[in-house]
């Protein structure tokens, strides 16, 4: 599965405010722990599942389905909110190394994380391309590495270390994510072909679908992405990346004012700039469509902003009222997120695999599901759950000893 967006993120969030300098050589600053940002990972991993693993996917709820092409859906939310949670890790990432690490270290900390993030995500194209024949190169792991790594190194650039903290200011990141948004914008509204006279926003003639075309070639794009029974369009592609890259910069932004103000404090302007976001999103869709499959930049906005009101609402009741109890099986997907996206590809992978007299696993149990059920679309979201909790048994012990992964 390559089609839900999905950031998946296995860095533990929390946010701090800068102590004081010390007299004497001081450890790096400690720092609180924003639990709503673990619950949201989780809610993105949960409903990532969900979404993406049906058992039948012409039978499905109408919530669980992405829109088709230009509108919104509530499955399209999913990567958006992945990939605002690795923008606010970016700043706790960096500050809590600084202490230990050099300017150059960071740097190639920042490079081998997004290098394995995109390794990591071919090679779990691989794995089921060495079965049916068909690899991949873009996907949800290469396009979460693409934008850490491009976000990264701009924090980098803007942002001064100290001896035991990395600092940065909040107007550098958001004037950049508006001259990204903005930049985007342009080259979608004037791209032409010989077909389209401008401002292409199809699956055959936009530039992201015909840049993605010409470098990738069809035979290493997502196979479902089609129009008229061929390839033409990678919904992880290239250039739809800069459309992801500001909700990172927004995520980014959000983790400097939180830290800066402390979150209470913070939160009804996170929460005004959200229904903002959003408003500002839905406002541009008759100029420039809300499309998410070429992540345009009104689709940025709008998810952006999504993001930010269930990040604040959240943050209200599990970390301002801690009330927090509810959260818990959700924090065992989000703390492990990437390992959570690994070992879903890989489940999947063993129940398509054609081991029951030529039939799949998958197939068979969504076969007794449907005959069982009666209604085939409880049926198939009964399959995705059954995955959710089988993947959540291999999780919990890991969450229950606090272990990690961390790429």
């Amino acid at each position: 599965m390559q089609g839900t967006e999905a950031s998946m993120s296995a860095e533990i969030i929390a946010f701090k405010r800068p102590d004081k300098p010390a007299v004497k050589p001081a450890a790096a600053p400690a720092s609180r722990r924003v639990d709503a940002l673990d619950i949201l990972r989780g809610l993105c991993v949960m409903g990532m599942i969900l979404v993406a693993y049906a058992g039948d996917w012409n039978t499905r709820f109408g919530v669980l389905k992405h829109a088709d092409w230009h509108g919104l859906a509530l499955a399209d939310m999913i990567f958006p909110g992945f990939l605002f949670c690795a923008g606010a890790a970016i700043p706790l990432s960096l500050s809590q190394r600084a202490a230990r690490s050099t300017r150059t270290g960071l740097s190639l900390h920042i490079l081998w994380r997004a290098g394995a993030l995109i390794a990591l995500g071919v090679a779990l194209n691989a794995i089921p391309a060495a079965i049916w024949g068909h690899l991949r190169l873009p996907g949800i792991l290469q396009r979460i590495g693409l934008c850490y790594g491009l976000a990264g190194a701009f924090c980098l650039a803007v942002g001064r270390k100290s001896d035991s903290d990395f600092s940065m200011k909040i107007w550098p990141v958001a004037v950049t994510a508006a001259i990204v948004l903005a930049a985007y914008a342009a080259m979608l509204v004037v791209w032409k072909t010989g077909s389209c006279a401008g401002a292409c926003f199809d699956q055959v003639n936009a530039l992201p679908a015909v840049v993605d075309r010409a470098i990738f070639t069809p035979a290493f794009m997502w196979q479902y992405g089609t129009y008229n029974g061929a390839v033409t369009y990678d919904p992880e592609g290239l250039v739809s990346t800069l459309g992801a890259l500001g909700n990172v910069l927004i995520g980014v932004m959000v983790a400097l004012y939180v830290r800066r103000d402390g979150l209470a404090r913070a939160l009804p302007g996170l929460f005004m700039l959200g229904v903002t976001l959003f408003v500002a999103g839905a406002a541009l869709d008759a100029q420039m469509p809300i499309v998410k499959k070429i992540w345009t930049p009104s689709f940025t906005l709008v998810s952006a902003g999504v993001s930010l009101i269930v990040f604040s609402a959240l943050a209200l009741v599990a970390d301002v009222l801690k009330a927090r109890i509810w959260a818990y099986p959700i924090r065992i997907f989000g703390s492990n997120a990437t390992l959570a996206f690994v070992g879903i590809s890989l489940i999947d992978v063993v129940m398509q695999l054609p081991l029951l007299a030529g039939k799949s696993a998958h197939d068979a149990l969504s076969a007794w599901l449907n005959a069982a059920m009666g209604d085939v679309r409880i049926a198939s979201l009964t399959y995705s759950a059954g995955l959710l909790l089988l993947l959540g048994l291999l999780l919990w012990p890991l969450y229950v000893k606090r272990w990690f992964v961390k790429i």
